[in-house]
């Protein structure tokens, strides 16, 4: 079934409005910077505007009726009482929306939709898997880059250029950290300079086709210390752990479970300060993930992350991050770049 009608079918409303550009891009496979989707029992609509309107013209022409305009250029296109929209959108577009409706009931489809994007096609786990190759690569090409006084700015820079030459676009801003910065999780990069001796965390992730891939790698420049190596395998085999025991119909909340469990069981639980992972696809985090507070279930078909991590504050921090996709008795690893601690 063609996902619009799939749906349509799903939200029971009379009409859907779609504005969210990452649904936008889901539903018809075309990205814009101007672009509305309405859908009515009969008949999808793709909104744009003179820039695109050609294109989108040649590459939707067969799934969608491309129109050139507004939504309030064309709000006869809205039919019915109930209008499907999602959270999410500007509080301005909200009220335009609303103006457009005036009279008509507006209702959340956002977890219909969520629900729909959750499972990944073959198409979509192929785009995955072309953004996780390069960002492979970039992974590979960076050991080689590494030296001592290089800064956080360099390496990022080096690594996000080797994702752009490579035909991808960044799925977020790389996280490259040395030394102490790398106790924080989400650590800005800076001016610092490579020490020998300092752990280095690259949490990077390129984006193939309006789809991204996601990847930690935590590596030491020179020998590691010998409570930096009990931190490492200790995250390591917190994230082995959890991809040999998670399955479909597992909670996000038992996946989170699995690690924190074994971090408890050696004491070191409260390092543990963000959850295990979280939906990967157009967006670099939607959809279902596993945290503690997670109650919505796993399923086969779903792309996740799987990334444990231990931050001592003012000392180091240790993440490995890999995507996994979830099959109905086991997940399968969709990144295959190596995690035995790497040494400089």
């Amino acid at each position: 079934m063609d996902i619009c009608r799939k749906l349509y079918d799903d939200a029971k409303v009379d009409t859907l409005v779609l504005l969210l550009p990452s649904n936008t891009l889901y539903l018809s496979g075309y990205s814009s910077t101007n672009c509305q989707i309405i859908i009515t029992d009969k008949k999808s609509y793709f909104l744009t505007d003179m820039r695109y309107f050609l294109e989108a013209s040649d590459k939707l022409g067969d799934r969608f009726e491309v129109v050139c305009g507004s939504l309030e250029d064309n709000e006869e296109l809205i039919k019915g009482d109930t209008i499907g929209f999602e959270i999410g959108i500007s509080y301005i577009e909200y009220l335009s929306l609303e103006k457009i409706c005036q009279g008509k009931r507006l209702v959340d489809i956002s977890d219909k939709i969520a629900a729909i994007r959750d499972i990944k096609s073959s198409d979509e786990i192929d785009k995955i898997l072309k953004a996780q190759s390069v960002t492979e690569l970039a992974f590979k090409e960076a050991l080689a880059y590494i030296r001592e006084g290089i800064s956080e700015y360099e390496l990022a820079a080096y690594i996000e250029y080797i994702m752009l030459k490579n035909g991808c676009s960044l799925a977020f801003d790389s996280i490259v950290a040395f030394g102490e910065h790398t106790a924080s999780p989400h650590a800005h990069r800076s001016d610092k300079l490579l020490k020998t001796g300092e752990f280095i965390t690259m949490d990077i992730g390129a984006k193939y086709q309006g789809y991204c891939s996601d990847m930690t790698r935590t590596v030491c420049f020179g020998n590691p210390s010998s409570e930096q190596t009990e931190i490492y395998n200790a995250v390591l085999k917190a994230q082995l752990e959890v991809l040999d025991k998670l399955k479909a119909g597992f909670t996000g909340r038992q996946g989170d479970a699995i690690a924190r469990d074994y971090f408890a069981s050696l004491g070191l639980e409260k390092y543990f300060t963000h959850s295990l992972g979280h939906g990967v696809g157009i967006d670099i985090h939607e959809g279902t993930g596993m945290t503690p507070r997670e109650d919505r279930i796993l399923k086969k078909g779903m792309v996740i992350t799987v990334e444990p991590g231990l931050y001592l504050e003012g000392k180091f921090g240790v993440r490995i991050e890999d995507m996994a996709l979830i099959e109905e008795n086991s997940v399968k690893s969709l990144t295959n770049a190596n995690k035995q601690l790497i040494i400089l």
